[in-house]
């Protein structure tokens, strides 16, 4: 029987001590940390605002059928890049990826909101949004969505849903047609 006890002893410090190093190398990573408080599910706002707290959660639904954001195509951004607003701060890109790709080359003047760690990103971006006209969403482009749930966000957090375009070919069509890129960090 104390063979028993001690082993579950023995188990209860090794997960007590597991715990304590992992959040403590989470407290560390900087921009790359978890936010234990964050619902890291997809949430795009369905323009409800009758719903309660006891409302059932739901499935967040694909995001396009859901919130039709307006949709431009590659020749429209071109358009909106070499605007006069554009150089302004009147129109804003914003690029949805990770950091990796985003520093190898992005949409120039973009700034970075990867959608899975939008409490680091969410502020800066906002600042550009506030006084934008225009504020152009995209990431990989094909099949990706997270340029959708960016959109979905700052639409949460009252960027009007006039001001938000949601790039679908996004970089994979930018790189492609040869238009200008910038890499590096954002300086």
């Amino acid at each position: 029987m104390k063979a028993i006890a001690s082993t579950i002893s023995q188990m209860i410090i090794l997960c007590v001590l597991g715990l304590v190093v992992g959040l403590s190398v989470n407290a560390v990573r900087g921009k790359d940390h978890i936010n234990l408080w964050r619902d890291y599910t997809p949430k795009i706002n369905d323009g409800n605002t009758g719903g309660t707290e006891a409302d059932e959660p739901q499935q967040p639904a694909e995001p396009a059928k859901e919130r039709p954001f307006q949709i431009l195509v590659l020749d429209q951004v071109i358009e909106i890049f070499e605007d006069d607003k554009t150089a302004y701060g009147l129109h804003v890109f914003v690029d949805a990826r990770a950091d990796t790709p985003y520093q190898a080359g992005r949409i120039p003047g973009a700034v970075q909101c990867d959608y899975y760690r939008m409490d680091f990103y969410v502020g800066s971006v906002l600042e550009y949004a506030a006084g934008a006209e225009k504020v152009i969403v995209y990431c990989n482009g094909g099949e990706c969505e997270d340029s959708l749930y960016v959109c979905g966000e700052l639409l949460n957090a009252e960027v009007p849903w006039g001001n938000i375009y949601f790039f679908k070919g996004g970089w994979e069509d930018w790189e492609r047609s040869g238009q200008p890129i910038e890499t590096g960090p954002k300086e």
